[in-house]
This record gives C-alpha cells, sequence and structure tokens, in this order.
C-alpha cells in the first residue's frame, strides 16, 4: 500500500514537472520578439540629449525585459535633423531625435511649436506640447508620413552669440551675419532683428566660425557650451532665448506598429523618463554653464525680452506668407498657449 502511495506521488511529481516544463515553454513562445533600434541623434558628447538618449536605452531594455536594444548613435552620425527624418519615415533607420521645426515638414502644425517668443519659461512650454497640443496633432497626420511621435523631450531655449558687438537691444542685431539652421522660424526670427541670415549645417558650424564665414549664430546655451564655441572668437552671449523647442523621439511607424503592446508599453514610459530626466538636467545645468562660459571669457549679457518679442510680427506673418502654416493655425497655437498661461 505505501509503495502504491509512492508510485501515486512519483507519478504526480513527474506529471507536475512537464506541466512546468510546458508552461516554460509556452512563455517562451510568447515572449517578445528581440528587435533593436538605432536612434539617431544630432548632439555632441556631453551634451544632455545624448546623457537622456543612453538612459532612454538602459531603461526600454529593462522595461521590455531585454527583447529591446538600443543602439545610441549621436554626433550626426546618421545626418542632420532632416536627413534623420527622412530615413526614419522610410525605414532606413528605427528612430531618431528632432525638434518640431524639423517634424513641420511632415505636419505644419508642429511649426508652431517653435515659433519665437511663445512661452514665459519651461513649464509653460511643457504644459503646452505634453497637453492640448499633443492632443491636437494626434490625428494620424505624422503617421501617414511613416512617423510616430512617442513624446516631447528638451532641447532648451535658445540664445545668440557672435564676434562682434555685445547685443544688449534689438537694434544692434542689425547687419550682422548669423547662421541658423534651416529652420524657417529661426531664419525669420534672426531676419526680424535685422540680421542677415545663412543656413549653414550644424556639422560646418564650428569651421564658418572659425573662418568668420559668418559672425554668429544661436543655439540653447548646452550646445554653446559643450561645442567650446569661446574658441571660435564668439566673444558676446546674450540671453534672448528667442525660441523654445525640445527633441522629440520619432520611430518609423511601420516599425511602432510590430511590436507588442508590451514592447510599445515599454518604449513609451522609458521615453517619459528620458524626458523627465532631459528637461531636469537642462534647467539644472544652465547656470553652471553660464558661469562656465564667463570663466572662458564670454562676455554673458541678459536682456529685456519683451523688447526683442516687440519685433516678432513679422516673423509670424512670414510663416503665413510663404506657406509653412495657416493664419487659423496660428490662431489656434495662440489659443493653446494662452490656456497653459492661465
Amino acid at each position: 500500500m505505501k509503495k502504491k502511495a509512492f508510485t501515486t506521488l512519483l507519478s504526480l511529481a513527474m506529471a507536475g514537472t512537464m506541466l512546468f516544463g510546458c508552461a516554460q515553454a509556452v512563455m517562451a513562445d510568447e515572449a517578445d520578439p528581440a528587435v533593436t533600434i538605432r536612434l539617431g541623434n544630432f548632439n555632441a558628447d556631453g551634451e544632455p540629449g545624448q546623457a537622456a538618449s543612453l538612459k532612454f536605452a538602459e531603461l526600454a531594455n529593462e522595461y521590455s525585459n531585454g527583447s529591446i536594444t538600443v543602439e545610441v548613435h549621436n554626433n550626426s552620425e546618421f545626418g542632420n535633423a532632416p536627413e534623420m527624418a527622412e530615413q526614419v519615415s522610410i525605414g532606413a533607420i528605427e528612430a531618431c531625435l528632432i525638434c518640431e521645426a524639423t517634424l513641420g515638414e511632415y505636419d505644419s502644425r508642429y511649426h508652431l511649436v517653435a515659433m519665437p517668443y511663445l512661452y514665459d519659461d519651461y513649464e509653460h512650454a511643457y504644459r503646452v506640447v505634453d497637453g492640448e497640443f499633443k492632443e491636437w496633432v494626434a490625428d494620424g497626420t505624422l503617421e501617414s508620413k511613416g512617423i510616430h511621435d512617442v513624446g516631447s523631450w528638451e532641447y532648451g531655449f535658445r540664445s545668440l552669440t557672435n564676434s562682434k558687438v555685445p547685443v544688449e537691444h534689438p537694434d544692434q542685431v542689425k547687419g550682422l551675419l548669423i547662421r541658423t539652421p534651416s529652420e524657417q522660424q529661426l531664419i525669420f526670427c534672426m531676419e526680424a532683428l535685422g540680421a542677415n541670415v545663412q543656413q549653414v549645417a550644424f556639422s560646418e558650424l564650428i569651421p564658418a566660425l572659425k573662418q568668420k564665414t559668418v559672425d554668429g549664430q544661436e543655439n540653447p546655451i548646452s550646445t554653446i557650451y559643450n561645442n567650446s564655441l569661446w574658441e571660435c572668437e564668439q566673444k558676446y552671449l546674450t540671453l534672448t532665448k528667442h525660441e523654445w523647442e525640445s527633441m522629440n523621439l520619432c520611430i518609423n511607424n511601420k516599425f511602432w506598429e510590430k511590436l507588442t503592446d508590451a514592447q510599445r508599453e515599454a518604449i513609451e514610459k522609458a521615453s517619459a523618463e528620458a524626458s523627465a530626466f532631459m528637461r531636469q538636467t537642462v534647467q539644472d545645468s544652465e547656470a553652471d554653464y553660464l558661469e562656465k562660459l564667463a570663466a572662458e571669457g564670454m562676455e554673458v549679457i541678459e536682456v529685456d525680452i519683451d523688447e526683442f518679442r516687440e519685433n516678432m510680427q513679422y516673423a509670424y506673418d512670414k510663416m503665413v506668407s510663404t506657406g509653412a502654416v495657416t493664419q487659423e493655425q496660428v490662431d489656434r497655437m495662440m489659443e493653446i498657449v494662452e490656456n497653459a498661461r492661465q
């Protein structure tokens, strides 16, 4: 009798082992497929965007239980922002970090985020892009062009440097040869202040400044510091804060749709945390960067922002007259900005 009971228990144990093994097999079969995301960005080593990209890569791998591997390619390895956007849209690379002005070429409403002098401060900008603006553009327009916007991170308020004059008032910008990227908002903003504007790719910025092809340029404080622009005879830094925009994590839409629900959730969670990290890093680092820039010999100049803002009607009108956006879109964006201010 005891032998029979032992045999029964042994059989049950073996059956349980077999069932557990089958369960493991089912779990293995249902595991998310391994995918690799090549993430391009134009940040230099040490910039907040690079640090946030590395954090995103780590978190995406963790939250996907190892099924997602993110390769970070910074320093414009895949080209400038428009080139990266095109590569993502056609699936040549899986993802990139690009600003709203570049996304505006695929959905014109994104152009509005980068219009000059819209925001009071960082928190005001975040309320716009994380809230009503995000809801406004979530209608599939960008996806129809091959791009899925996971979310807004950060880049920072842009300021002006030059080698010739300490700019304290808008009229002192007049006649300066200022480099901008090809973003219309920045071109029209600098033109509104009377600058002669020249488009130069970011990869060619340092040579252009050193060879005095241009007198100055405009960029976020972190970019100015991490690219050592004081070595390019950029003696004067004016805190114009003329434009804010963020880097957006953009993924090829077909690639996005092929991911499992769990993988998409992991990416969204990792992106949100990388965004919060980058936003805090940008804000925390600005004062430190300004001290270091001053120590390197740059003259840091604070200005009356409203005095510069008063010159921007030209820029808004040019955005409409060139067809970049419609007046109705501008009016809607102004409403969103005002709602976020209240």
